[in-house]
């Protein structure tokens, strides 16, 4: 999906280089995440969730020419 809205602004060549689960413990060490609210996700999300609530990217895009 992130590759087809690249394609959709200009960017032809679009190179996924990386991937990397962000569980709870890793959001925590960011000062933007209040601990309420990271109180509250750890309630609503299942325990199985907690170790990859979200995905890091890195991502290389070319404009088109």
């Amino acid at each position: 999906m992130l590759e087809r809205k690249l394609v959709n602004v200009g960017f032809d060549r679009v190179v996924l280089r990386d991937r990397r689960p962000f569980g709870l413990a890793t959001l925590a060490r960011y000062p933007i995440f209040a601990p309420e609210f990271l109180d509250f996700v750890e309630r609503v999300v299942p325990p199985d969730r907690h170790d990859a609530l979200v995905y890091a990217v890195d991502v290389t895009a070319t404009a088109a020419t």
